[in-house]
């Protein structure tokens, strides 16, 4: 991994003993480079570990593009040569978020989400993002797509509908569960935008307490699985787990 790193960075970098808590998903190691700057690796070797390398990596670099949210900024994606891809970016020590972090964090994310629609034109006005991105280890269909009634029905629902269809593991009550009653959702999931004009907002896609944090006093929000879509996308998936932002989120 090191000779890989120090390829890719151009510089000589030493593994520091720093205590993480790692996801159930990744390896992850801490490394400072001979300027003393200290970097956050995380490793995979299962099969998909590049494309959720370089999904995080775009979006983490769209995050911080809009100024709006602290989020670490990447640097690179590899492969060693036994197999193992990795992603590097900037290592913040975090700690859990405070009341009042988790306050800024509302506040901070709904500018992320109004980022795109400041101008009188969007400047992306299509739903979805230009590479694939992952929720752990599940990939997120971003085709690019005119309309948020259609890219969340298909692009979202339908593709990980087809999913579970496609798994061997799931009997066949689940199997027949799911033909009989996705085709009467799927008929009525129009309904629940009427009379609302959704247009792309720049999303995290996969936010939960577990990739919200602080640093230095500011809040940070990691691993995403970044595409645009209705901002309310990520209001649902934070309430998923209790919600921490929930009722300052919900004044964008």
């Amino acid at each position: 991994m090191e000779i890989e790193l120090e390829n890719i960075l151009k510089t000589s970098i030493t593994k520091l003993n720093i205590c993480i808590n790692e996801g159930c998903i990744n390896n992850s190691s801490v490394y400072q480079t001979e300027e003393n700057k200290l970097l956050f690796v995380k490793d995979n070797s299962k099969p998909g570990s590049d494309k959720m390398f370089n999904g995080e990596l775009e979006g983490l670099k769209a995050i911080c593009s809009t100024n709006t949210i602290s989020a670490p900024y990447p640097i690179a994606t590899g492969c060693t040569n036994s197999g193992h891809h990795f992603i590097v970016m900037d290592y913040w020590k975090m700690s859990s978020l405070n009341k009042k972090c988790s306050s800024e964090l509302g506040s901070q994310l709904a500018d992320m989400h109004m980022f795109n629609l400041q101008e009188t034109q969007p400047r992306i006005n299509k739903f979805g993002f230009h590479v694939e991105t992952c929720c752990g280890f599940l990939p997120q269909n971003n085709t690019w797509t005119d309309d948020w009634i259609t890219f969340y029905t298909e692009n979202r629902l339908e593709y990980q509908i087809r999913l579970l269809q496609s798994n061997p593991g799931n009997n066949l009550k689940k199997k027949k569960i799911i033909e009989n009653y996705w085709p009467q959702l799927k008929h009525i999931i129009p309904k629940f935008f009427e009379g609302i004009e959704v247009k792309p907002s720049l999303l995290h896609g996969d936010l939960w307490p577990g990739n919200t944090a602080q640093s230095n006093s500011k809040p940070v929000i990691f691993d995403p699985a970044t595409f645009y879509g209705h901002h309310e996308y990520d209001i649902a998936s934070i309430s998923l787990f209790g919600g921490i932002i929930l009722e300052e989120v919900m004044l964008t």
